[in-house]
């Protein structure tokens, strides 16, 4: 591993990210859709030993990527889909990852059905909502990631509402997000067990994502029964709101909090 991706449990002088890390950052979003009945010889035929493979050493090999701060394993068990979330430092290394061998392997594992990728940019205001509620070790074992789960919120914009004040656009949204003295973001930043939210766009179809993290399930739950989240989708410009939890599979542990952000 690089002196670069040394976790910053390591580096006492590690930085909270600021504006300008959110807006290089990038997020990598791959949904992998379960087959158990591959037949093929090795390989997992049921969630269970899957889990047993992440947990018992698995994930290392993207704990050595250069350029990523955090990639989550996902488990949604209505969907029987696993996931991985990915955090980069800058498209750059996100570019380099996906032309890579390891990448690549999604596609061959025979008990994956079906392999979709998304890059999501990382909206400037984000530095306010993630990093804020530590791990309960630093940095996380295998304990701490195991109690965690995961909510993906993904909105359809609709920008033609003709009501004053609302953003008419992507850059009117990302203003918004971004804006000095505003703070919508640290609204997020001061809940209860949520480790971090990042704010993510994607300009096709434009779709608005959030991307939380919490420590417990009980503070999951607590978030979802606040109006907070439960008036999220009621304003004119939010056209659709759809959500999905999921559980953080072990050996999430070895790939978290890699490398530092420069926090400007």
């Amino acid at each position: 591993m690089s002196d670069d991706q040394k976790n910053e449990a390591g580096d006492g002088a590690a930085k909270a990210p600021g504006p300008e890390d959110m807006t290089a950052a990038k997020m990598l979003y791959v949904k992998l859709k379960a087959k158990w009945d591959s037949g093929v010889e090795g390989c997992p035929t049921s969630v269970d030993e899957l889990k047993g493979a992440l947990a018992g050493g698995m994930s290392k090999d993207w704990a050595a990527i250069d350029g990523l701060r955090h990639k989550y394993f996902l488990w949604n068990g209505d969907t029987e889909t696993c996931s991985g979330v990915y955090v980069f430092f800058n498209q750059e290394k996100l570019d380099a990852y996906m032309a890579s061998d390891l990448f690549a392997s999604h596609e061959k594992m025979p008990h994956f059905s079906s392999v979709e990728a998304q890059q999501i940019d990382v909206m400037s205001g984000t530095e306010l909502s993630i990093e804020k509620t530590a791990w309960a070790n630093t940095p996380p074992t295998a304990d701490d990631v195991g109690k965690a789960f995961m909510l993906i919120v993904e909105i359809k914009m609709k920008y033609d509402t003709g009501v004053e004040g609302l953003p008419t656009n992507e850059g009117d949204l990302r203003g918004f997000m971004a804006a000095a003295g505003m703070g919508y973001p640290a609204t997020f930043g001061g809940l209860d067990g949520l480790r971090g939210k990042y704010f993510g766009y994607k300009t096709e179809g434009d779709k608005c994502y959030g991307f939380y993290t919490f420590t417990d399930r009980a503070s999951l739950d607590t978030y979802m029964a606040s109006e907070l989240f439960t008036k999220q989708g009621e304003p004119p410009h939010i056209d659709e709101l759809t959500y999905t939890i999921h559980e953080v599979m072990l050996g999430t542990e070895l790939t978290m909090d890699l490398g530092a952000w420069t926090g400007n």
